[in-house]
C-alpha cells in the first residue's frame, strides 16, 4: 500500500483527491493538510511515499518545502499540484526536486495515473502537454509571483479581483496611499502596467480560485 499525505488549503480539493484516493486499492491517504506547516508535520509523523502538495498556499509556497520534505524523509516523492501549468511554474518544480507536477483541471484517471507514474520511474513526470505549455509562454512571459511579499500578494490578488484601491484599504485596513504603494511595488516587479495585466498574472499565478 501506498502512503500519501496531500496539503491544499482548499477543502473541496482535499477532499476531492481523498475520493480518488479510496477508490484506487493501491494507495492510502494518511493525512490531508490545508498549510505548510500541519504538511511537514504530516511527513515528520507518517513518512509517506508520496505528497501532493500545492504550489499556492496560506502560509507560503509549496515549492519552498520541498528542501524540507527532502530532509525530513528522503523517500518521499513530491507531486506538485498548481492551478498554473506554464513552464517557469513546471521547470521550477522539476529542479527543486519535486518528481512530479499536475494541474487542478486533471481528470481523476490523470491524477492516478502520474502517481502510478511518479511510483515506477525515477523520471520527472508532468500530465500537461508540452505543446501546450509553448504556446502560453509564447503569449505571456512567465512571472514569478513569489518575489512579491505576502501584504503585495494580497494587494495583487484583491486589485485582480476587482477592487479599487479605496475597497482594498478598507479591506485590509490601511490607507489608500499604502495601498497605491504596494501596487506600484507590484507593477514594478512583476514588470505589468495594467490592471487588466495585473488581472491575467494573478489568474494564471493561481491567486484567483
Amino acid at each position: 500500500m501506498i502512503g500519501v499525505v496531500v496539503c491544499d488549503d482548499h477543502g473541496i480539493i482535499r477532499s476531492g483527491i481523498r475520493r480518488i484516493l479510496e477508490g484506487t486499492p493501491d494507495f492510502q491517504l494518511r493525512a490531508a493538510a490545508p498549510t505548510g506547516k500541519l504538511l511537514v508535520e504530516a511527513i515528520e509523523q507518517f513518512r509517506p511515499e508520496l505528497a501532493v502538495v500545492d504550489i499556492r498556499l496560506p502560509d507560503g509556497s509549496g515549492l519552498d518545502l520541498l528542501e524540507s520534505i527532502a530532509a525530513i524523509s528522503p523517500s518521499t516523492n513530491v507531486v506538485m499540484l498548481s492551478m498554473y501549468g506554464a513552464r517557469g511554474y513546471v521547470e521550477k518544480a522539476k529542479t527543486r526536486g519535486a518528481r512530479g507536477y499536475i494541474t487542478k483541471e486533471c481528470l481523476e484517471e490523470e491524477l492516478i495515473e502520474v502517481l502510478h507514474a511518479v511510483m515506477a520511474d525515477d523520471k520527472f513526470v508532468s500530465y500537461v502537454r508540452e505543446e501546450a505549455i509553448s504556446r502560453d509562454v509564447e503569449c505571456h512571459p512567465t512571472v514569478d509571483v513569489d518575489i512579491l511579499s505576502s501584504r503585495e500578494l494580497e494587494v495583487l490578488k484583491l486589485i485582480a479581483a476587482g477592487l479599487t484601491n479605496s475597497e482594498v484599504a478598507d479591506e485590509l485596513r490601511v490607507s489608500p496611499r499604502t495601498v497605491e504603494s504596494h501596487r506600484a511595488s507590484v507593477q514594478r516587479k512583476l514588470l505589468v502596467r495594467t490592471r487588466a495585466e495585473l488581472t491575467r498574472v494573478a489568474r494564471e499565478a493561481g491567486l484567483l480560485d
